[in-house]
């Protein structure tokens, strides 16, 4: 059996946000706090790879989730069988499998 890492997006920082925030509203520490987030550095966000019933492959979530035959979830290691490690490499996923 083999594990697939699903591909990240590197683009999340780290800035938190509040309810004041929204409303346009930021508290001292807020402000603070803002201001220390913008020197980390943006950290890796999974993406779910939906294989559906059809036999394609989307990192979109499907309008009906009857359509799913697997999920393999960003951020994890997915273990894959046989079948699934044929379809993900013919779906041009090859290189995350390992």
């Amino acid at each position: 059996m083999s594990i697939f890492r699903p591909p990240t997006d590197d683009f999340v920082t780290q800035a938190p946000t509040t309810r004041d925030s929204v409303l346009g509203v930021l508290s001292r520490e807020e402000r603070l706090r803002r201001r220390l987030a913008q020197f980390y550095r943006p950290t890796p966000r999974g993406r779910n790879v939906y294989w559906l019933l059809d036999g394609t492959f989307t990192e979109n979530d499907p309008a009906d989730p009857a359509d799913i035959r697997t999920v393999f979830y960003g951020g994890h290691d997915n273990v894959v069988t046989a079948e699934e490690e044929a379809a993900l490499i013919a779906a041009g996923y090859g290189s995350y499998i390992t």
